[in-house]
């Protein structure tokens, strides 16, 4: 639209005719207005001004028509893949009988025709204009806007809006259809906004939306995992009133904790619904309470008792509450409406009944995330504490999507926690009285309850929602009790004192493995109430005066700290320092007691049925990406191979002649992999764990080469998005960690400094609670910080939080609007009818009262709607593309043989499968076979066929494929993955990757390629991996992470190792490696003690420093960021320390320090 609009304008300062190049069939073609208001001008000569104008303007557009582009692809390699077109996206201007692309100037209409066509706005001109202001990702300054309405009227494009008017339209329609971004003052003095979070879920009356919600947790029976509401959380543990509270069957409503009668003529007592898959169709149930009739002196009433296991479906439900209040003299049953033991008013039924007032009342969980990003694009760090949302009822493909993440607020001066008072307030509200809202599939209104199903984030910002003192404290789990410092024999203030540990070390081996099995499993479990009796304490105790050292020893013994408490309790200490005498200071500490605040501890703890120790789970990219395989790698690169230019050679050409074929990425740039170790991203160490075990085998030693194929067999099942028998998932699942810490150990001890070995341990029952960790990833939220800091970057930054908080709110009315989504019409409204009179800085007027009368509930005009038909630029910004149309080929299509009595094929060059990848002759492919074990088959792909004259082949559809099929049963030990050895015609599902056993064969780099620079070939060479017997020896690369659901089967058995032997041999061993550097070190100058201290070929990372691992920054009071994840400033690294005299310390000493990890 840019481009198109620009072509225009220049045209028409030249004086020319429209640009004969035809418009390109993936852009939507717009009538500017400027060819016939150019024309219409009486010819008169031009001004010198206008002359320089003009020929300013001709070699501009002279410039901008030019071929350039198309000589430069022409020049591009011919074996790049070719861009499809997309559809050609058009407008519909509302012109009756005119073509709807034809560039003519719109005749003179009625207004009112006009408006209804462009609804709610004007016309198509304030359209356009406020779409192209709001694009999520595509900021447009008023500055800019200026610019570009003055090109419109320089050129004569009548009814061109003014800045001012745009921004009176703007706020009216925002006030009309958009969100609110409300004010706030926080706790501690600062002021930051937070978008209307009731508005936004309001916004569920979204038809790209709302048909891919689920609103009661399902019962899959343990069959099948992939969705958050199949998890336990949300089945078994969320409380009663947080879920959907009825059903509807027929006209009738049935409610939780109200009686109902089924077809047996039984009264039970419903406590929550859910579904179960009954032949691909949802079926709703009912888990009940049995209830028996009773007799007392008051009279004859129910009593419910709890029956474990009572489920009834719903079509055997016959009356509910209030019918069975009529019906029960009729049936001889005492009144519903006596229990003994209360679950219900006996005069109306559960409250959500009353509420509603006869309308459906729905559950509305959400995945709640908080995160830190840097507002500026420069390296110096400017932080934003944003906090976002996006609906835990969406399937996992859509809660991923950046259109399905919403913001609720920011700001750079106030800490996380304060800001999170007002999403808290405005989440209790919502819980009170609910949210009504449309439904545009059920096409009525509805309640909606919203609750928080889990807090999401990073390790340290997860820390301080559980009011956790942070992974460098001697209790770092913020998930349990494990015990870091002090465990290994160390005394309270041997660091300080310089003393060395190591003879404790060596006196207590066994002491020390025992410690370290200890934090290779899970502690006893934090929980809620323990921490808020803690946190009461420190207020109790900060009545008195004279007591924050005490406070201060008891946050260290317990590991509990509130960062927003800490706050209020420096205000009392501060309050009597300068007094004297017990009753002056305790005076003035009542005094200040009084004058805190209503809200003086962590607002989290307010939201119910949330406990922040067990509700935050482990966030997979920092702990696993940006954790295990950045620390191994930088360890790899930077230690091992610090001195050794020909391995890191080596190393750089083996990535680059990697097959990457199956694994969804690009080739790999293996000099930028080993160069810039220290500066990857968690898109890179994706891509290093599936192929690392075939690189570095004859680099490192055995136990860390176990070690790195261990943790390559762990990622893809840690990302596993389908898990198709959670008992056995997760009892493989914790398998594989185990195995991987026990191969971690056995090579050096020392890496269980870092606190995140322990904290994957809780992975296991994260996933039994919520679903495969890709759902709480956090990958999503991260690359939606490059959208906040946009904003940031665009605004005065003057008022960052108002202001990022207000282009959000508009961009998400341009969103819900184009989507087609609902909203509340009134024609009497300011919105409507007075846009002229609002002054742009004016306040938000009271919204109209929710209309339960649909025919106040409208949709954009034709016009609008028109803008996102297709696929176009307009529609990438917004996320609205429409979805591309695919052709799976790989599912077998029966043979048209006897169709069209015709033996001839034509082959194929490639074909799309099942899940998307392009499969040509010679991929070794995933087949669908139920017959076979395990569902599947792998074998490899030699000829695609289509027969001659079908309409397959019309179409350049495959119909089959010659398969050669192959037996994945050998294993190759040292790789710990199969070999795939192929035989002498099923539903093709995937690709898969496969390597050559170059360890086996003795594969070298010997061979050489061309550079090429700047898209050309040059005579320079590089070394390239030449194979020896290419054909022989392929493996199967179970480290696979795209589909590795369909390669689980082909795992091999990880062994089963000792996990008492494993720890006491690496204990000992470490212990004796130490006394050897305690021993040589005198005699070493301090250089080489350093790189002494890296026994093991464990080099500098994991032992004497942990700088490399970038505390980065710093994150309030409650610790430091995670490194790695956004590049922002290094900050000191506090990891294994360093004694007095230049000494490597203890395995004892550093073991015990846990603050070397993110």
């Amino acid at each position: 639209m840019v481009e198109d609009a620009t072509s225009s304008l220049l045209a028409a300062l030249a004086h020319s005719p429209h640009p004969s190049r035809p418009p390109s069939p993936d852009q939507a073609v717009f009538d500017w207005g400027l060819q016939e208001a150019e024309s219409e001008q009486p010819s008169r000569p031009l001004t010198f001004e206008h002359e320089v104008t003009r020929t300013v303007a001709q070699a501009l557009l002279e410039r901008f028509e030019s071929d350039e582009e198309e000589e430069e692809r022409e020049d591009e390699c011919v074996d790049e893949e070719a861009q499809v077109p997309e559809p050609l996206g058009t407008v519909d201007d509302g012109i009756d009988g005119a073509p709807p692309n034809l560039r003519k100037r719109a005749l003179p209409q009625d207004d009112t025709r006009v408006r209804r066509h462009w609804f709610p706005w004007y016309d198509k001109i304030t359209c356009t204009l406020d779409v192209l202001t709001h694009l999520p990702r595509s900021v447009f300054s008023q500055r800019q806007l200026d610019l570009f309405l003055w090109l419109l009227r320089i050129n004569d494009v009548e009814d061109v809006p003014s800045v001012r008017h745009m921004l009176r339209l703007n706020a009216a329609l925002q006030r009309a259809c958009g969100i609110d971004s409300v004010a706030y003052k926080g706790v501690l003095g600062h002021t930051y906004y937070v978008n209307a979070l009731n508005q936004i879920i309001a916004q569920m009356a979204n038809p790209r939306v709302r048909p891919h919600l689920s609103f009661y947790p399902e019962n899959t029976d343990g069959k099948h995992l992939s969705e958050a509401r199949q998890a336990v959380h949300w089945l078994d543990e969320v409380p009663d009133e947080f879920l959907t509270p009825m059903i509807r069957i027929g006209a009738k409503d049935y409610y939780v904790h109200e009686p109902f009668m089924d077809t047996d003529g039984r009264v039970r007592m419903p406590m929550w619904w859910f579904t179960r898959v009954k032949s691909g169709v949802h079926v709703l149930y009912a888990k009940c309470w049995e209830m028996v009739p009773v007799s007392s002196d008051v009279g004859a009433g129910w009593r419910v008792i709890e029956t474990p296991g009572l489920e009834v479906p719903a079509d055997r439900l016959l009356k509910n509450f209030p019918d069975l209040c009529t019906a029960a003299p009729l049936y001889q049953l005492p009144p519903p409406t006596i229990i003994f033991g209360i679950y219900t008013d006996p005069k109306v039924g559960n409250p959500w009944r009353v509420q509603a007032k006869g309308h459906r009342v729905v559950a509305f969980p959400l995945w709640m995330y908080c995160d830190d990003t840097s507002g500026n694009l420069s390296k110096k760090w400017n932080e934003h504490n944003s906090v976002l949302v996006t609906a835990a009822g969406l399937p996992r493909e859509q809660a991923q999507k950046e259109y399905n993440i919403h913001f609720l607020t920011t700001s750079n001066i106030a800490p996380p926690l304060e800001m999170m008072d007002g999403v808290v307030e405005q989440l209790l509200s919502a819980q009170k009285t609910g949210i009504w809202a449309w439904d545009c599939v059920w096409n009525e209104p509805i309640l909606v309850l919203p609750s928080v199903l889990a807090l999401l984030g990073d390790n340290p910002m997860q820390s301080e929602f559980a009011c956790h003192i942070g992974l460098q404290a001697k209790l770092f789990c913020r998930n349990c009790w494990v015990k870091g410092r002090d465990v290994f024999g160390e005394q309270d203030g041997e660091r300080e004192r310089g003393g060395d540990a190591a003879s404790v070390a060596s006196d207590d081996s066994g002491g020390t493995a025992v410690s370290l099995c200890r934090l290779c499993q899970p502690g006893t479990a934090r929980n809620k109430h323990e921490t808020a009796e803690k946190l009461q304490s420190y207020f109790t105790l900060a009545s008195i005066p004279g007591t924050k050292t005490k406070i201060k020893e008891r946050r260290t013994e317990s590991g509990i700290k509130d960062t927003l408490q800490l706050a209020h309790l420096e205000t009392l200490f501060k309050s009597y320092k300068n007094k004297r005498g017990y009753t002056a200071k305790q005076a003035a500490l009542s005094e200040a007691i009084a004058q805190l605040p209503d809200t003086r501890t962590n607002p989290i703890w307010h939201i119910r049925g949330l406990d922040a120790h067990q509700d935050t789970p482990v966030e997979v990219l920092h702990v696993v990406l940006l954790g295990f395989v950045k620390y191994f790698w930088r360890d790899l690169v930077q230690g091992q191979l610090k001195n050794k230019a020909d391995l890191r050679e080596l190393l750089a050409t083996r990535l680059s002649s990697l097959d990457v074929a199956g694994l969804g990425i690009s080739p790999l740039a293996g000099r930028t992999l080993v160069q810039y170790a220290g500066s990857l991203t968690g898109r890179d160490f994706r891509a290093i764990a599936q192929v690392a075990p075939f690189v570095i085998y004859d680099m490192v030693s055995p136990e860390c080469y176990e070690a790195w194929v261990a943790l390559s067999r762990l990622v893809p099942l840690i990302w596993q998005p389908h898990i198709n028998n959670v008992a056995d998932h997760l009892a493989l699942l914790k398998k594989e960690i185990d195995y991987f810490l026990l191969t971690t150990a056995r090579w050096s001890v020392r890496w269980f400094n870092k606190p995140k070995f322990h904290i994957i341990l809780h992975l296991v029952e994260h996933v039994r609670r919520f679903g495969p960790a890709g759902l709480f990833a956090t990958e999503a939220f991260e690359s939606f910080n490059a959208v906040i800091r946009a904003k940031s970057v665009h605004s005065n930054r003057q008022a960052p939080s108002r202001d990022i908080a207000r282009a959000f709110a508009q961009s998400n009315r341009i969103r819900h609007l184009l989507s087609g989504g609902f909203f509340m019409y009134d024609s009497s409204s300011t919105a409507s009818s007075s846009m002229d009179g609002l002054s742009p800085s004016a306040a938000p007027a009271t919204r109209t009262p929710f209309s339960f009368d649909r025919t106040r509930w409208r949709t954009v005009g034709a016009g609008p709607l028109s803008l996102v038909r297709g696929n176009s630029t307009v529609t990438d910004y917004l996320a609205l593309s429409a979805f591309k149309l695919t052709y799976p080929t790989g599912k077998h299509i029966p043979s048209l043989l006897g169709l069209h009595g015709s033996r001839r094929f034509r082959t194929g060059e490639q074909m799309t499968l099942l899940n998307g990848d392009k499969c040509i002759p010679g991929s070794i492919v995933v087949v669908n076979a139920p017959g076979q074990p395990g569902g599947s088959i792998i074998g490899r792909v030699d000829e695609i066929l289509t027969p001659l004259g079908s309409i397959l082949e019309l179409n350049h559809q495959a119909d089959r494929v010659l398969l050669q099929p192959a037996v994945v049963t050998r294993p190759a030990a040292s790789y710990g993955m199969p070999y795939i050895d192929l035989q002498d015609d099923r539903d093709l599902q995937c690709t898969v990757n496969v390597q050559h056993d170059c360890r086996g064969h003795k594969c070298s780099a010997s061979g050489s390629i061309a550079v090429r620079q700047e898209r050309e070939l040059t005579t320079q060479v590089k070394a390239s991996v030449v194979h020896n017997q290419p054909k022989e020896g392929i493996l199967l690369n179970v480290a696979q992470m795209r589909d590795s659901r369909h390669i689980l089967a082909y795992r091999p058995v990880a062994p089963m190792l000792n996990t008492s032997n494993v720890v006491l041999s690496a204990v000992a061993r470490e212990v004796d490696a130490q006394k050897t550097r305690r021993v040589q070190g005198d005699s070493m100058p301090s250089e080489t003690r350093t790189g002494a201290a890296s026994s093991n070929m464990l080099g500098q990372h994991a032992g004497s420093t942990a700088s490399r691992d970038g505390w980065q920054g710093q994150r309030g009071s409650n610790g430091r960021r995670e490194g790695g994840a956004r590049g922002g400033r290094g900050g000191a690294a506090r990891g294994g320390q360093v004694s007095r005299d230049g000494r490597s310390s203890s395995f004892a000493a550093t073991s015990s320090h846990l603050s070397g990890a993110t």
